[in-house]
Formats: structure tokens, C-alpha cells, sequence
């Protein structure tokens, strides 16, 4: 992730596990560009909207085990009505009745949004800079949960061949990233990086359609058509463009 020049950034945090309370009220006040305005338990119904309407956070942590439809409800409700204010989700389980509701979240709004599984974030610093990124717009999804999320929309033959790794970097750089802009994100390497793009265009190669076109720009046409972002032109298309 690019390096983010910003004023301090209000964080309101909902946080369903009394350790975590903690951590966060002694960790993020120590690292910069980062203003904790209150934390609070959460769990009845209406209290992060009401929270949200007090403290005018630009973006709202909600950490919890596992989202139920009246807390994606809220969530969707905060979202119309704040629609400037971003959101990081953090959950420990999900089912496949949330996945639905989960996706229409992400896709909403007009402003930054992270879900993460609570088990994939194992560094203070990855979370800072998540809801940095999410402060300026960004859209972040935790590659089990995106891969999850959006396995219906995954008609694009491309984009089956891919892993859950090569899908979470076609989805950063389809958003403008650069190669050391994911890496950063990711807290990988560049040429681990580099390498899984290679092998993505290596399998973009294969059809004939695409080998003599600029493979890093059709790898993130394909996908944001694919995920209902980028609408097709009415063309005939490959045989990776289903309609």
C-alpha cells in the first residue's frame, strides 16, 4: 500500500470481545493518524448507529465472531446514511446465509470498506494501515471471504484457473495498484508478487484473443466484469468474456 500523507483519522470501535477492547484502547492511540473517539461492547440493535451519530467517525471498526442479519442490516442503514464514513468488519465465522448479505455491503456505497477474518490480520501495523486505506476510499476483502463472496460470479474460465492468492492481487491492481503498492498491502515480496502476475498472464496468454493485448490491463477488465463493477461492451467476446 502506497504511503498515505493524511490528518489524524476518527476510528470508532465496536468490539465484541473484552481483550481485544483493550488492546485497542492501549495499541492505536500510540500509532499515528489514528484517533480512537470511543470504543463500545456493541451487540444491541441500533447502538453502532447511535454511536456512529455522536462521535462523526471517518471510519467504523466492527470486530465481532460472526455477523448475523440484523447487524449487516445496521451495518447497511449506517452505510446510506454516513456515506463518506468507512468500514472495516472483522469476524471469526461466517455461514453461507451471510455471503449474500456480505457482498451487497461491499458493493454499496460510495466510500472505503475492509472485511477481514479476525484470523488473517496478525500485525498491529497491517490493521493501521487498513483503516488508513479504507479512510481514503479504499476497498480491501480477505481473500478466503472474496473468494467465497464472489464464487458465483467467477464464470470467466481466466479467472477459475487463478488461486486464492492470484485473485487478491488481480483484485488490488484491477484497483489501480502497483506492483509495489500490493506488496505492501500484502506484506509480501515484489517478485513474489511479480510471480504470481506472471503466471496470470501466462494463463491469459493462452487464448489467442488476448496474447497480442496489454495483459495487465484485460487481467482487470476480465475481473471487474466479471464481479458486475465494469459492464461489458456489447461485442462479441472470447471465450473468457461469458456473457
Amino acid at each position: 500500500m502506497t504511503q498515505i500523507n493524511m490528518e489524524n483519522v476518527r476510528l470508532l470501535v465496536v468490539e465484541e470481545q473484552e481483550i481485544y477492547r483493550e488492546i485497542y484502547r492501549h495499541i492505536l492511540p500510540l500509532r499515528g493518524n489514528i484517533e480512537v473517539s470511543r470504543i463500545i461492547e456493541g451487540g444491541e440493535t441500533g447502538s453502532m448507529m447511535r454511536a456512529v451519530a455522536e462521535t462523526h467517525p471517518d471510519v467504523l471498526l466492527l470486530s465481532i465472531k460472526k455477523l448475523d442479519v440484523k447487524a449487516i442490516e445496521e451495518l447497511e442503514r449506517i452505510r446510506n446514511s454516513y456515506p463518506r464514513m468507512g468500514i472495516v468488519i472483522l469476524i471469526i465465522y461466517y455461514s453461507s446465509q451471510d455471503i449474500e448479505l456480505l457482498r451487497r455491503l461491499a458493493l454499496s456505497g460510495e466510500s472505503g470498506m475492509a472485511l477481514f477474518l479476525k484470523q488473517s490480520l496478525d500485525k498491529i501495523d497491517q490493521l493501521c494501515r487498513t483503516i488508513l486505506a479504507v479512510s481514503q476510499g479504499q476497498v480491501i476483502l480477505d481473500p478466503p471471504l472474496a473468494t467465497f463472496m464472489f464464487a458465483g460470479k467467477l464464470e470467466c474460465p481466466f479467472l477459475k484457473q487463478l488461486t486464492t492468492r492470484e485473485l487478491e492481487i488481480l483484485s488490488l491492481l484491477s484497483q489501480g495498484y502497483t506492483n509495489s503498492a500490493i506488496a505492501d498491502t500484502l506484506f509480501i515480496d515484489i517478485k513474489t508478487v511479480e510471480h504470481h502476475l506472471n503466471s496470470m498472464y501466462s494463463k491469459l496468454k493462452a487464448d489467442p484473443d488476448y496474447n497480442t493485448k496489454h495483459l495487465r490491463v484485460s487481467a482487470a477488465r476480465l475481473y471487474l466484469e466479471s464481479m458486475g463493477i465494469l459492464y461489458q461492451k456489447e461485442e462479441p467476446v472470447s471465450r473468457y468474456g461469458s456473457r
